[in-house]
């Protein structure tokens, strides 16, 4: 797929400004407004360096080694955003822009946006009742997305306040050891995708638990986004097979 980098003025969604814009030419046919020359846009970045490790990441080269964590962090949003249908949400969670699914994501946002501020001037309750009201929502959504699923009658706020059930932790103890990563590691990925489903939406007809270990399944200490960590001087669990 062909990119060029342009030395353009140009806003990122997060309202930060830039100078560079990284295009690429579509092989399929797009909406997405293009130049003279049939390139559109693919993010928008403060320096070439950030352009080209966008275009490093979405072609699954090499990164320099170098790379700020700010350069890191702003390819994530970029990739992010480029995932994103109209509605601002990630394609793959199946909210178009106007539909009731979008319109009860934002909300959630919303109110948790409101209750981290509440937080902060003090006034906890009010905060929690926020809260609970956001992922009781988050909650209703997906019980009528897993029509034959059994549903998890706990509140979402009470299960992520919660600690790890034994089986649960069975389970990730598992994959923590078969991998060569620490236990504790895993916990906090795994309470992570918790709260993400809650913040950020799912899959349609994801519970939260699917949500949560579906994210340590992916999760590695190459990614940013990941808190998994390796064992010191671990190595990966081989599986014992009977002969």
């Amino acid at each position: 797929m062909p990119y060029k980098t342009v030395k353009q003025n140009c806003t990122r969604s997060d309202g930060k400004k830039g100078k560079y814009v990284l295009k690429y030419k579509p092989k399929s046919p797009t909406k997405k407004k293009k130049d003279s020359q049939g390139y559109v846009k693919a993010g928008c970045h403060t320096s070439k360096k950030g352009a080209s490790g966008q275009r490093a990441a979405i072609e699954g080269g090499p990164r320099e080694v170098d790379e700020t964590l700010d350069e890191l962090l702003e390819e994530i949003d970029e990739l992010t955003e480029a995932a994103k249908d109209s509605s601002g949400h990630l394609k793959q969670y199946g909210a178009p822009e106007g539909s009731k699914r979008d319109k009860q994501l934002d909300k959630t946002q919303e109110d948790l946006k409101k209750a981290k501020k509440l937080r902060k001037q003090g006034k906890t309750g009010k905060a929690k009742e926020l809260e609970q009201r956001a992922y009781n929502r988050r909650e209703k959504m997906e019980k009528k997305e897993r029509k034959n699923e059994a549903y998890a009658r706990a509140l979402v706020r009470k299960i992520l306040l919660e600690k790890l059930s034994a089986k649960t932790k069975k389970s990730l103890d598992k994959k923590a050891d078969k991998r060569g990563l620490t236990r504790s590691s895993v916990y906090r990925e795994f309470e992570k995708g918790l709260a993400a489903w809650a913040s950020s939406g799912s899959r349609k007809g994801m519970s939260q638990h699917q949500w949560a270990h579906a994210r340590v399944n992916s999760a590695t200490p190459s990614k940013s986004w990941a808190v998994v960590k390796k064992k010191k001087g671990g190595k990966k669990k081989k599986s014992s097979k009977k002969k």
